[in-house]
């Protein structure tokens, strides 16, 4: 499988675990919704080229994610719509969907590696992106002056794309493709 192949499908499956993680909340199933995300990553798990090395950049990144998440939360960034029936101060496909988003960095943001200044840049411009297609699907609200609360991610995100690009690189693997045989690698 060449590195393009890989990369596509590395895309696909987050893409595919994002989705169900808010459309799931949105539709009121967010644990089924986190379940069938989570089932996408165990998939990119048995598919990485190095499971250790995926794991724990997903678990670290749900540590930074779900810090950053819950800062941001308490001071009235944003409001993630809550289960009910959940215990816990976030909802389950928050967590999640840090670890799906840690999945890219050995794949389809590996072009980013060493380059610091685009990272920033798309941080600043993704992570603002991708928490406005939340809160326009329904799956969280931004607090009383949304301009802020934008701003607020592009600062947060301007930072935590490079942090977590640098951990990518620091528990690096070689490969950087899927475990299918590699041709023109």
């Amino acid at each position: 499988m060449t590195r393009t192949v890989s990369n596509l499908i590395n895309v696909i499956l987050y893409q595919c675990g994002w989705f169900c993680c808010v459309l799931g909340a949105v539709w009121g199933y967010p644990v089924a919704g986190a379940l069938a995300a989570f089932s996408l990553l165990v998939l990119h798990l048995i598919l990485a080229s190095s499971r250790r090395v995926e794991i724990q950049l997903m678990l670290t990144a749900c540590v930074i994610g779900v810090a950053v998440d819950s800062l941001q939360q308490a001071v009235g960034i944003f409001t993630f719509k809550q289960d009910s029936s959940w215990p816990l101060w976030l909802p389950l496909w928050v967590f999640v969907i840090w670890a799906q988003f840690a999945t890219l960095f050995h794949y389809a943001l590996r072009w980013m590696s060493g380059r610091y200044l685009i990272a920033v840049i798309f941080g600043m411009i993704g992570g603002p992106l991708a928490y406005w297609a939340g809160v326009r699907l329904g799956a969280a609200t931004f607090g009383d002056n949304p301009v802020m609360s934008v701003l607020s991610l592009a600062v947060v995100w301007a930072i935590v794309t490079p942090i977590l690009l640098r951990l990518s690189q620091w528990f690096a693997d070689e490969k950087g493709c899927y475990r299918l045989p590699v041709k023109g690698d």
